[in-house]
């Protein structure tokens, strides 16, 4: 009896025991992810607090301060005295023109434009007349035509100033979040205001132009006539024939589609 007795109070003991680790664990757990909720809540402050100092991109675009004030700057230095007419970048008699399908939400096209192969080609081919850019609207990631037609036209409109490309570029660097329904009024007027010679009066104007809306529509149904089925797309056109690119591409395979229809 007296053994059985104290099995029990041994059994009991180790089960104390196992709850009190138990308990113990749960404690330590709890700490572990109050201090990692701290952590956390303090990373997002200082991130916050980063972009806001900066200026940068927020979820709705549109920079801010010094960083608008840069992206300005660079984009100026990219595109001075470079030819611009309607959507084309270049010399008319460049020999190469290389056909840009895109959609100035897609954060693809932004990567190419912004980070990836567009600006060395912009600073060397074409700013000495071997090749020039026409840019086609293909919608791929708006995913709303009503907001698709809408900035194209905005962007056409500047174009028709000879500032297509500014206002592109300035939407590629200052795009917001994709699926957060950045691109409204006062979006398309930030980056209008952004452009320098711009003539808001006339911009505001030329959007109501039909022209440009069947522009947009004439894009697209180009795009799926040559196949377009993402963006950016980049055909090739040159004296050896065409080729084409569906992929955000790097400058050397620039410079090779370039090589291959020259």
């Amino acid at each position: 009896m007296a053994s059985r007795t104290k099995q029990k109070e041994e059994a009991r003991a180790r089960r104390l025991a196992e709850e009190r680790e138990r308990a113990e664990r749960a404690r330590r757990s709890n700490r572990l992810r109050m201090i990692g909720g701290v952590v956390v809540l303090a990373v997002a402050i200082v991130a916050v607090a980063i972009a806001v100092s900066s200026g940068g991109n927020s979820a709705t675009g549109l920079q801010k301060g010094t960083a608008q004030t840069k992206t300005g700057a660079s984009v100026s230095s990219l595109l001075s005295g470079i030819p611009q007419s309607g959507a084309t970048l270049g010399s008319s008699t460049a020999p190469v023109t290389m056909t840009y399908y895109g959609d100035l939400e897609c954060p693809i096209c932004r990567d190419f434009t912004v980070n990836g192969g567009l600006s060395p080609l912009i600073q060397n081919e074409v700013r000495k007349g071997k090749v020039k850019i026409v840019y086609k609207s293909f919608e791929t990631a708006t995913r709303d035509p009503s907001t698709f037609k809408t900035q194209q036209v905005a962007a056409l409109s500047a174009g028709l100033q000879k500032h297509f490309w500014d206002y592109a570029e300035l939407f590629y660097h200052e795009q917001g979040a994709e699926g957060s329904g950045y691109v409204n009024e006062a979006y398309l007027q930030g980056l209008a205001q952004q452009v320098p010679g711009l003539n808001l009066t006339q911009w505001e104007s030329d959007r109501n132009n039909s022209s440009l809306a069947n522009q947009v529509a004439s894009d697209e149904q180009s795009g799926t006539t040559v196949g377009v089925q993402g963006t950016p797309t980049l055909v090739f056109t040159g004296p050896k024939g065409q080729t084409a690119i569906g992929t955000a591409a790097t400058y050397p395979q620039l410079q090779q589609a370039i090589q291959k229809v020259s």
